[in-house]
């Protein structure tokens, strides 16, 4: 996916989020927000949403000198989340196809998107998967190609939602399967972190890595080797969330064995998806896009 003027306010939605979550004095925050607006136009009009989107995080935490603006946020959705974890396990064992169940519940967990939204509803977010249909939903492609796969990455995208995801990885584990869950390297919005696959108890399950940075997306040319070489060597490839499908939909590093697995919550991703806003989705990568 590439930017458009549309993309213009999300940028600014995201520092303005960045900014009252790090709880930055209101004179600061204007300050800047000035420098911020002077450097939007400087922007690749080439490059990804997520790509750019990062550059201006990136000069955010430099010019506020906080490392992570969202420690806080992030610590309560993981909160949220594990309260909620010993229930929804209960399901998932309890659904007739409980690999159909934990991707349900993995994709409810990315209404917890601070970057975009100030706040959301995680109980809300679970009836909706439990009672709307996916919109894309290529269940039967996926569950197919794991038959046949070893090895299978995880690409995590946020803090609460990789609290879901381990009940993703724990059918995936019932399946014989080799498990890698990746996670940013620094903290970027409410992006998962080392920390937060801690608080999910992902390193007790699966092999945790990190993509050897802390952009949004996946950024091959800032991406370190163990990410690439997970991603060269899985079989099957889940990419969670947003930022993921703007940096990966349509490439050759994705292939064909990359499945998009997101909530459309921005009006340029629902019209490349070719949905409506809040739909459902589950994507197998598309390289005749």
């Amino acid at each position: 996916m590439q930017v458009s003027l549309e993309c213009v306010p999300c940028y600014l939605r995201q520092v303005l989020n960045a900014m009252q979550h790090g709880e930055i004095p209101a004179e600061e925050q204007g300050k800047i927000l000035d420098q911020i607006l002077l450097e939007i136009p400087q922007l690749d009009k080439t490059a990804t949403p997520a790509l750019n989107s990062s550059l201006l995080l990136h000069r955010l935490q430099e010019m506020a000198g906080v490392g992570d603006l969202f420690q806080e946020a992030k610590e309560k959705s993981n909160e949220q989340a594990l309260a909620l974890l010993p229930l929804l396990r209960e399901m998932v064992s309890e659904a007739d196809w409980p690999l159909e169940l934990a991707v349900k519940l993995a994709v409810a967990g990315n209404i917890v998107d601070l970057g975009i939204l100030q706040d959301y509803d995680l109980e809300a977010s679970i009836r909706q998967v439990l009672h709307e249909p996916f919109t894309i939903y290529h269940l039967p492609a996926l569950a197919q190609d794991l038959r046949t796969a070893r090895k299978v990455l995880i690409i995590g995208d946020n803090s609460g939602e990789i609290i879901f995801d381990s009940l993703l990885v724990e059918q995936l584990l019932a399946l014989d399967l080799e498990v890698t869950y990746s996670v940013k390297a620094g903290p970027i919005l409410n992006d998962a972190t080392r920390e937060d696959a801690e608080a999910a108890g992902l390193p007790r399950l699966c092999r945790v890595i990190d993509t050897g940075n802390n952009f949004l997306g996946v950024v091959p040319e800032h991406s370190g080797q163990e990410f690439l070489q997970a991603m060269a060597e899985a079989d099957v490839v889940i990419s969670k969330g947003q930022a993921n499908y703007e940096s990966l939909e349509g490439t050759e590093l994705a292939g064909e064995k990359t499945y998009f697995l997101l909530k459309a919550k921005c009006p340029l991703v629902a019209a490349h998806l070719g949905v409506e806003l809040g739909d459902l989705v589950l994507k197998k990568n598309d390289l005749r896009r």
